[in-house]
């Protein structure tokens, strides 16, 4: 089987959540000889082999307004690719460029669903910046019925989680065919040893991009309701950050909260092994939340917010609760901290049988079947 994905960045070009994803997936297919691979990109010009894969960097192009990276993506790919099984869209942004090549070649195509890039943002609890703003009150009103339109000609879309489903299926695509397909652990992610602490303090950890709808302005406020044996460490940037240290040092339990900065994701694992809970606090309906499966794959409880993907991947409901709540994630965390080892290695245990690439993969190439098939 000859597998296109195509992407508007891969490793190790912004290797985020996303483009992390997207590499797992190309080099999981590839290794296990499912599918013969090739990646297209959108983030340079050059042709070379990652992990084993061939990935051709066609251009370079803008992030908004999406006619035109779209245009753009769909004549370069339009010259290059030729004879696919299967094209697979994959970090949003090109969808309607795939969508309009599968129409043309007359070729089934997947995408993965993992952001909501076509959908006002307050409509999903994001607040979007001034640029983002007025670019929606002006270009993608104007962009946004053909783009869909465009989209529409993919058989097949594969959420991340039910909740990307519930928000595309209410925004215009009620009637197309969704598969869930969550995201997959790295297997070459691996955490060492917890580091011991000289400190007797529960160490709370939150890792990720640090803008409003992640809710950490609520995380910080829940300390203000722990006692002085819990310490936060905030890793990550983000345009919140500023602002997220002035509400911190603010607050009552400004000694017990560090902000680290950003981490290097080879880095990362030391954050997981010097922590004892995890807590990842959105307000919004987050597609999935790879951290999280870093969590609990590191052995770590995890307390999330009872909205988006996060709420279907920490099993256990006592360690969810209503978002924006600080005094609800505070009891979540106390009662994570209590049972910490036991939920822990739940965790680690059940993040290994759903989400390895052994769980995973085949549902990736069950879909590309049932497409190529119809």
């Amino acid at each position: 089987m000859k597998i296109t994905l195509v992407t508007p960045r891969y490793p190790p070009t912004h290797a985020g959540g996303g483009e992390i994803s997207a590499r797992l997936l190309a080099e999981q297919l590839h290794e296990r000889n499912i599918a013969d691979v090739t990646v297209y990109a959108f983030d340079g010009k050059k042709k070379e082999t990652v992990g084993g894969v061939p990935v051709h960097r066609l251009a370079d192009v803008p992030k908004y307004p999406y006619t035109l990276p779209n245009e753009i993506a769909y004549r370069k790919l339009r010259a290059e690719v030729s004879d696919p099984d299967v094209l697979h869209a994959y970090n949003m942004y090109l969808h309607p460029a795939v969508g309009r090549l599968a129409a043309d070649l007359s070729v089934p195509a997947v995408a993965t669903l993992n952001a909501y890039p076509l959908i006002d943002w307050e409509d999903i609890g994001v607040t979007p910046s001034l640029q983002r703003k007025v670019y929606e009150r002006t270009m993608l009103r104007i962009e946004r019925p053909r783009l869909k339109c465009q989209m529409r000609n993919i058989d097949l879309f594969l959420p991340l989680s039910r909740a990307v489903e519930q928000v595309y299926r209410k925004y215009g695509f009620g009637d197309a065919n969704f598969e869930v397909v969550p995201n997959m652990l790295d297997p070459c992610f691996e955490v060492a040893e917890q580091t011991p602490s000289e400190s007797a303090r529960t160490r709370l950890l939150y890792i990720g991009y640090l803008r409003d709808s992640k809710g950490v302005r609520h995380l910080i406020d829940a300390m203000a309701y722990l006692s002085p044996a819990f310490e936060l460490n905030i890793v990550g940037g983000g345009p919140e950050k500023d602002s997220l240290k002035q509400r911190a040092a603010a607050s009552v339990a400004s000694e017990r909260i560090e902000f680290t900065g950003e981490v290097p994701y080879k880095r990362v694992t030391e954050a997981y092994a010097n922590a004892d809970v995890f807590v990842h606090p959105g307000v919004w309906p987050e597609p999935f939340g790879r951290t999280i499966l870093e969590a609990m794959q590191a052995g770590l409880p995890v307390v999330a917010t009872d909205v988006g993907g996060p709420a279907e991947t920490v099993p256990q409901p006592e360690l969810r609760c209503d978002p924006a709540n600080p005094d609800g994630l505070a009891t979540c965390i106390e009662r994570a901290s209590e049972h910490r080892d036991r939920i822990g290695t739940e965790n680690e245990r059940l993040v290994r049988k759903r989400y390895s690439a052994d769980a995973i993969v085949p549902q990736f190439e069950a879909a590309y079947e049932r497409v190529r098939d119809t």
